[in-house]
């Protein structure tokens, strides 16, 4: 193959490459450990999805927690999803762990959307007292702390899931997603905890009256040919 040939598929080849790396969100992990409430917080990882943050000592003097965790958003996800997993084990005495997980750069859906959040506690071991699973979307793009305007919350003590959905506006957009975990600890032991996003357009009335007629016109469509 001539150089020639060869000049279209590098060019192609880059433009594929522009598309990708310019419709990545970015992702943002921060962590913060107590005595000191609130705590002051680290950046642990920030890059384009999917993010992951090895073992990592967090977050502060004590640096009693030892913290993995993965992060996807878009890509390889949708726009507007945006899935995390933390496992923070510790080995030491009493403390409260806050790790904040935000994707930033979300374009779609925009205007009022229906947000799922889906909060699991997967494992809790050990003198892990309490885990408080909590999901926010900010209209101004900001990455957490501070958090944006709540959607869900839970609180565990054991193995659970809760699942629920929130209609917010998202404005103009991007705006961003974020995931916060609460690990109390009273002494040594692990917890694995998942948050998931997942966000879909709310139907316009005219689309709702429109499938309302479809629907009815079904019906009506069955009725006659019993009739017959």
């Amino acid at each position: 193959m001539s150089n020639f040939r060869l000049i279209p598929l590098a060019l192609a080849g880059a433009a594929l490459l522009w598309v990708s790396t310019a419709s990545a969100d970015t992702i943002t992990i921060n962590g913060g450990e107590s005595p000191t409430f609130p705590p002051t917080f680290t950046t642990l990882a920030s890059g384009s999805s999917p993010l992951v943050l090895p073992f990592t000592l967090c977050c502060g003097a004590s640096d009693s927690f030892d913290v993995e965790a993965t992060a996807i958003g878009t890509s390889p996800l949708d726009s507007g999803q945006f899935d995390s997993n933390a496992l923070a084990i510790n080995f030491a005495g009493p403390g409260t762990l806050i790790l904040w997980f935000t994707e930033t750069g979300v374009t779609s859906p925009t205007g009022t959307v229906n947000v799922t959040s889906g909060l699991t506690s997967n494992m809790i071991e050990g003198a892990i007292s309490s885990v408080k699973l909590s999901t926010f979307l900010d209209p101004t793009d900001g990455v957490s702390p501070p958090n944006g305007m709540p959607l869900d919350s839970a609180t565990f003590t054991a193995i659970g899931t809760q699942t629920s959905t929130t209609s917010i506006a998202t404005g103009l957009g991007p705006y961003s997603l974020e995931e916060v975990y609460t690990i109390v600890a009273t002494g040594a032991g692990t917890a694995n905890l998942t948050i998931d996003l997942a966000t879909s357009p709310v139907p316009e009335p005219a689309s709702l009256a429109f499938a309302g007629a479809a629907f009815a016109g079904l019906i009506l469509l069955r009725q006659r040919r019993k009739a017959n």
